[in-house]
């Protein structure tokens, strides 16, 4: 698997003790079908992967979509916001198509209020 674009998120609140990560990959395989590939857990530890693959953008790019969208909701289930740990992306990806420039703001935004503004549509 190619990896094209990494997005990886942490989420940090001492008080409940809850440390989490979220590392989304996009890439192709060897077969040219488009492969997203989910990894989330405790920091620390060994966490859990998820992988979806297919030959049709449009369907992996919904699947993006709702990853985000539930890691802008943490705030209401985990106490703290996902921040933008890392970001890489190869030259010949269209960021836009994948990632909403909204959602990237959202996860930088400096105040734990902010991250759960923008929720992207169904769609």
């Amino acid at each position: 698997m190619d990896n094209l674009l990494t997005v990886s998120l942490e989420a940090h609140n001492a008080e409940r003790n809850h440390h989490r990560r979220y590392e989304l990959r996009l890439g192709r395989d060897l077969f040219g079908d488009w492969t997203v590939c989910l990894l989330y857990g405790r920091i620390g530890r060994g966490g859990q992967m998820v992988r979806h693959s297919g030959p049709d953008p449009e369907r992996l790019r919904k699947v993006v979509k709702e990853s985000l969208r539930r890691r802008l909701s943490a705030p209401k289930r985990i106490g703290c916001c996902y921040q933008l740990s890392g970001l890489s992306a190869c030259s010949d990806i269209d960021m836009g198509f994948w990632l909403p420039a909204e959602a990237l703001a959202a996860f930088t935004a400096s105040s734990a209020g902010e991250g759960s503004r923008y929720l992207p549509d169904e769609g």
